[in-house]
C-alpha cells in the first residue's frame, strides 16, 4: 500500500449520486477516501503535470471524481468533454487529439466503440467501467482499463488492463489499500473459483450514507478479516463474483437481480 501518500482527516468531502438501487442516495465520502483512490491512479497511470485528461461524466455522478480529483493532485490538465460531443465518436477523437490526452475515462460502451474505430496517436488508456465489458479487440494499441467498484468504496476498487482480445475479460485485482474478500451466505471467506458476494474494506470504504443511519448499519459492517486501522468496516456490494487461479476478479452479476439500463441499475418488474 501507499498509506503515507494519503491526507487522512476526517471531514466530509463529496455527496456523490450513486444508482445501485435505481435511486440517489447520498454517499459521505471522506477526504481520505479521495486521496486514496487519487494515490492509487497517480501510481497505475504514472500520472504527471505532463498529461491533459478528459472529464466526460457529469459532476452528479461519482465518475466525475475520478475524472478531475487525481489529475488536480499531480497538476494535470482536464478538457471537459461538451455534453453534445460525447457520443459523436469523431468529435471526441478530435478533441483528444487536439488537447494531446493520455487518458479517457469514457462510459463502456462508448469506449469500447472509440477503443474499436478510433485513431488517437497520443491516447494511451482508455478507462471504462459501470457496466460489463463485452469482449473485443482494440483497433489501435490504447490499453483499455476495465475498472469496476461501487460509490460506497470511492468510484472503483479494482482494475484490468487489457490490450489484446479475452473471451472473459475480468475486473482485475484490488486497488491499493483496498482489500476485497468474496463471501457466502454466511459472511465466510470462500476459495478461488466459488461464487459469493464481493465485500471490499480500506482507505476507499466511505463514511456511510447521509441522514440513513439504519441504511449505514445493514451495508457497512465489522469487518471480520481485519482490525487493521481503516479496514475495520467493510461494505457490502451486493455482486456477486469470484476469484480466479490468477488472482484476477471475475463479476457475475447482482445478488438481488437489479439489472443496468443505460448505466442505471433498476429493478425488474
Amino acid at each position: 500500500g501507499i498509506r503515507d501518500d494519503l491526507v487522512t482527516g476526517v471531514q466530509t468531502c463529496a455527496l456523490p449520486i450513486s444508482g445501485t438501487t435505481g435511486v440517489p442516495k447520498g454517499v459521505r465520502l471522506l477526504q481520505k477516501n479521495l486521496m486514496a483512490y487519487a494515490a492509487w491512479y497517480r501510481r497505475y497511470f504514472a500520472a504527471t503535470e505532463q498529461f491533459r485528461v478528459t472529464c466526460y461524466n457529469s459532476y452528479g455522478f461519482d465518475g466525475s471524481l475520478a475524472d478531475m480529483y487525481p489529475a488536480l493532485t499531480v497538476g494535470a490538465g482536464i478538457v471537459v468533454i461538451p455534453e453534445e460531443k460525447k457520443l459523436d465518436l469523431p468529435a471526441l477523437a478530435e478533441i483528444i487529439n487536439k488537447h494531446h490526452i493520455v487518458v479517457a475515462d469514457l462510459p463502456a460502451q462508448v469506449g469500447r466503440q472509440f477503443a474499436l474505430t478510433m485513431d488517437c496517436p497520443e491516447l494511451k488508456y482508455i478507462v471504462v467501467g459501470g457496466e460489463t465489458l463485452v469482449p473485443f479487440k482494440p483497433v489501435y494499441p490504447y490499453i483499455v482499463a476495465n475498472e469496476y467498484g461501487p460509490t460506497e468504496a470511492t468510484v472503483s476498487i479494482t482494475c484490468y488492463s487489457m490490450t489484446e482480445y479475452e473471451p472473459d475479460i475480468p475486473i482485475g485485482k484490488p486497488m491499493d489499500n483496498t482489500a476485497i474478500y468474496i463471501v457466502d451466505s454466511a459472511g465466510r471467506r470462500v476459495p478461488p473459483g466459488a461464487l459469493g458476494e464481493l465485500w471490499v474494506a480500506g482507505i476507499q470504504v466511505a463514511g456511510g450514507y447521509l441522514n440513513r443511519p439504519e441504511k449505514t448499519k445493514e451495508a457497512f459492517v465489522p469487518n471480520p478479516f481485519s482490525q487493521e486501522p481503516d479496514y475495520e468496516t467493510a461494505y457490502r456490494t451486493g455482486d456477486m463474483a469470484r476469484y480466479r487461479l490468477d488472482g484476477n476478479i471475475e463479476f457475475i452479476g447482482r445478488r438481488d437481480g437489479l439489472v443496468k439500463i443505460r448505466g442505471v441499475r433498476v429493478g425488474l418488474a
